[in-house]
């Protein structure tokens, strides 16, 4: 699938414009995975990995400091966050441990770099493409899922996407893929 196919070309423009000698090409082939750290690279961002960190990332200028001691799928959410913070023309911001040393300003930063992490390194097409998948290759009936076939599937396209099983489990839940039955 080409990246134009994944992100629409507004925002593959957005990205492109963050930095005048950095290319995303929108042609590009994209198998598994959204890579946010060759992303980075392309658009002439430079990622370091700290030993420990107040916060999992912050940006300041190109720079972009993750913490070494978080595992890959915090790691690679943290860089797409921070990704989210350059896209609002916010080029210095710390991600703190603590939610309540931010100011509202901050806060309304801050949820915005996370939404824009979700959807950058889980888009919906390849959310769905990769449920109806997961529920192919189990052969599920799509129309009656128990809660541990859900499950398993959330499970599946978080491996497939190389992301945490909750952070998988909230982005669907917004998408709004599977919606309970009605009581009868």
């Amino acid at each position: 699938m080409k990246l134009n196919e994944i992100f629409s070309s507004d925002f593959i423009s957005r990205l492109n414009s963050l930095n005048k000698d950095g290319h995303v090409n929108p042609n590009e082939e994209v198998e598994g995975p959204v890579d946010v750290e060759r992303f980075l690279k392309e658009l002439n961002f430079q990622v370091h990995i700290e030993k420990q960190m107040n916060g999992s990332g912050k940006i300041s200028n190109n720079d972009i400091f993750i913490d070494g001691s978080e595992n890959r799928q915090r790691q690679r959410f943290s860089m797409a966050h921070e990704l989210g913070h350059a896209m609002q023309n916010v080029r210095y911001a710390n991600r703190n441990d603590d939610s309540s040393d931010y100011s509202s300003e901050d806060r309304q930063d801050e949820v915005f770099a996370n939404a824009f992490a979700a959807q950058f390194l889980m888009p919906k097409v390849l959310v769905s493409r990769g449920v109806r998948q997961a529920i192919s290759d189990q052969h599920l009936d799509s129309r009656h899922l128990q809660m541990a076939e859900v499950k398993s599937i959330i499970k599946m396209v978080a491996g497939q996407l190389d992301v945490s099983t909750m952070a998988m489990k909230y982005r669907i839940d917004n998408l709004g893929i599977f919606v309970p039955a009605e009581d009868k």
